[in-house]
This record gives structure tokens, C-alpha cells and sequence, in this order.
């Protein structure tokens, strides 16, 4: 499935984004398909609002390259800060499913899990997160030592869908989060081999539903595929 606009409304976009394409361009490589690039083309007023990094335009959360799925972008300066706003307070809820398999191929840098298996029932998984591997190019769920990332605590709420199959939802979310949770959990997405799961080309992990409180007239919404 190609990368496409789900809902319109007045100050607000949602797209689904594909597997495969940035959300935003880096820094370093502004030029390139990325989905606000997509979204631009259509409606250009994306590009001028921002907050701290102008390249990211009204994006108010990323998802992993590899991640498909639903993300949400704002039209307006007041729209994307009155959003961030919401996303401060965790107002913003996104639900996930993922196609995981049991048993991690890696064990590097993970602490013992300490909460129930996720498919005995619905479950929390909370901790802070620390950089990992060379670069910090992952990151590792950390529960003892709380100075990392602030002391901010992160919290991924999974329920059992199916076999091989859970829901996950967050509010504000850290770099991988869902990803680093269910590999420490023992259950690795599909695909996602930098965190012990098996080799797939089709990585298990899309966004499928966000809720948020649309700006302009008040009224919560939630858009789900």
C-alpha cells in the first residue's frame, strides 16, 4: 500500500504512511521523498509551521522508517501548538498492532522484564530508556536508574489480539519505544531484526488508530484504519 491522505479537516491532516520513507527529513538531508513531502505537495501550508526544527513542518509525531501506519500533522501554527500542547499532557492516544514472534535473537543490554507476558492478558509495560550500540542507534528499557531520558517514564498498555498478534497504545512516545517494550517482553516484531526479531519483508508494526481533540471546534476525534 502506497502512502495516502485518510482524513481532511480544517486545520488538521492525517495520513497513512507506508514502510519504507521517513516521516521528516533529517537535518542533514532535507531534499527526498519523506511523507511531509507527500503531504506538502497537496497542501503546502504543512511547511510553515513547526516548532523547534523547521525542517519537520507540522508533523506532531514521527513514526520509524520501517513503521507503516497513521500519523497526524497539523495546517496551522496555532493548530500544531495547540496540538503539542495536547501531546505534553499525553491527550493524544495512539493505538498500534503488532505482528510479533516469540524469543529474541538478542539479549545485549536488556535487564530482566519485570511485568506479566503480555499474551496472558492486558498488561503495562513501563520504564525510562537509555542509547545503546554504536551511536545510540538503539535504545534499551531501563527500570533502575531513572536518569535517563529526563526520569521520564514511558508506557506501552498491550493486549492480546490474536495469535502472534498485539494492540499496543501510547500517548507521548519515545524513540522505539513500542519496539524495545515487546522485545524485553520476549516478543520481537517481525521483522525487526535490530531488536532480535526474525527476518521478514514486511515489518510488523503499524500505527492504526489516533485520538485527539481537533483544535478548531473542540470535538475529540478518533481516526482509525
Amino acid at each position: 500500500m502506497t502512502t495516502r491522505l485518510v482524513f481532511e479537516g480544517p486545520d488538521t491532516l492525517v495520513y497513512w504512511k507506508e514502510s519504507g520513507i521517513p516521516t521528516v527529513p533529517l537535518k542533514t538531508t532535507i531534499d527526498g521523498r519523506t511523507l511531509l513531502s507527500i503531504a506538502a505537495a497537496y497542501h503546502p501550508e504543512v511547511r510553515c509551521c513547526h516548532g523547534a526544527n523547521e525542517w519537520e513542518g507540522g508533523v506532531i509525531h514521527r513514526l520509524d522508517g520501517v513503521t507503516k501506519g497513521l500519523v497526524l500533522i497539523a495546517r496551522s501554527q496555532k493548530a500544531y501548538d495547540a496540538l503539542m500542547q495536547q501531546q505534553k499532557k499525553d491527550m493524544i492516544q495512539k493505538e498500534y498492532r503488532a505482528e510479533v514472534t516469540q524469543g529474541r535473537c538478542i539479549d545485549e543490554g536488556f535487564e530482566p522484564f519485570p511485568s506479566l507476558d503480555p499474551f496472558e492478558g492486558p498488561s503495562i509495560i513501563s520504564s525510562c530508556f537509555r542509547s545503546f550500540g554504536p551511536g545510540g542507534r538503539s535504545v534499551r528499557p531501563v527500570v533502575v536508574n531513572r536518569r535517563y531520558a529526563d526520569g521520564r517514564i514511558y508506557t506501552t498498555s498491550v493486549e492480546p489480539e490474536g495469535e502472534g498478534v498485539l494492540r499496543c497504545t501510547i500517548t507521548r512516545g519515545f524513540r522505539h519505544q513500542i519496539r524495545a517494550h515487546l522485545a524485553w517482553a520476549g516478543y520481537p516484531i517481525r521483522g525487526d531484526v535490530q531488536y532480535g526479531g526474525v527476518s521478514s519483508d514486511d515489518f510488523g508494526l503499524e500505527a492504526v488508530s489516533i485520538s485527539y481533540i481537533e483544535p478548531c471546534s473542540g470535538r475529540k476525534l478518533t481516526i482509525t484504519v
